[in-house]
């Protein structure tokens, strides 16, 4: 009897311990690293790490007192059962040191490689960020920045134009190409007119380096103008009237007269 008590008493610790150990969330703690050995963060949280995976992290396990790289699982990067649509990788060649398909092709001067490498890990963070676990998005986010940013990088003829871009938008190199054009596109525009100066160096003056703002007020201004030019002895007082209230603004001048005919 006493050693059926006996017994009974090692398979009840037995099992007390193993359930203790089972489920403490501090027993396994799980190291988070970029690319180059940086560490990101430290975390027991087991659901955050097949993010980080998905993102192309290297995560190392410290488990019973030893340390070790946590092998990936092809099965699982950049692929949810929510998602109806398989998400389009960047690049499908091979990668190494455990980068995953969230990548695109190195660029043949060595000396943008490491800028690249970082901005494209930018565009991850950020799209992570943003779109949280919907990695068909994050997919295309990062692909379309890196194109940006790919772009951008090799544009020469207008460099002020391309650092008040950057500056306005940052790390947002679709934004930044977008206004690049549209600003280069209206400062060619700029350089090319040869009527109503007055009017051009007046929008000059109010929106300075901004051609994008300054060729619309250019065309708001002359469309006013020549419409007053058309209309203005309908009713010379009030023509009068309106242009020695407002001036050159034909945009304002224009309003104010229409008010009394």
């Amino acid at each position: 009897m006493k050693n059926i008590k006996f017994l009974l008493f090692i398979m009840s610790l037995l099992f007390f311990l193993n359930v203790i150990f089972s489920n403490c969330s501090f027993a396994t703690i799980y190291i988070i690293k970029d690319q180059e050995g940086k560490n990101i963060c430290i975390t027991n949280q087991e659901k955050l790490i097949s993010k980080y995976e998905k993102l192309g992290y290297v995560i190392w396990i410290l488990e019973a007192g030893e340390l070790f790289q946590k092998s990936l699982e092809p099965d699982s990067i950049l692929k949810e059962p929510q998602l109806q649509l398989k998400p389009e990788s960047i690049d499908s060649r091979p990668q190494t040191k455990g980068v995953l398909p969230l990548t695109t092709e190195p660029m043949p001067a060595l000396e943008t490689n490491i800028d690249r490498e970082k901005m494209i890990e930018t565009f991850k963070t950020n799209a992570l960020i943003e779109w949280s676990n919907n990695f068909e998005m994050i997919n295309y986010e990062v692909k379309m920045q890196t194109e940006a940013y790919d772009w951008v990088i090799k544009q020469t003829e207008y460099p002020d134009i391309i650092e008040r871009a950057r500056q306005e938008w940052v790390n947002d190199y679709v934004m930044v190409k977008y206004e690049y054009e549209i600003e280069s596109e209206a400062y060619n525009w700029f350089n090319q007119q040869k009527a109503y100066l007055e009017i051009l160096k007046k929008a000059e003056q109010e929106w300075g380096v901004d051609y994008v703002m300054v060729k619309y007020e250019y065309e708001q201004q002359v469309s006013a103008y020549d419409w007053l030019e058309r209309n203005k002895d309908k009713n010379p007082e009030a023509f009068k009237r309106a242009r020695k209230k407002w001036g050159n603004d034909y945009v304002m001048v224009k309003y104010e007269y229409e008010k009394e005919i």
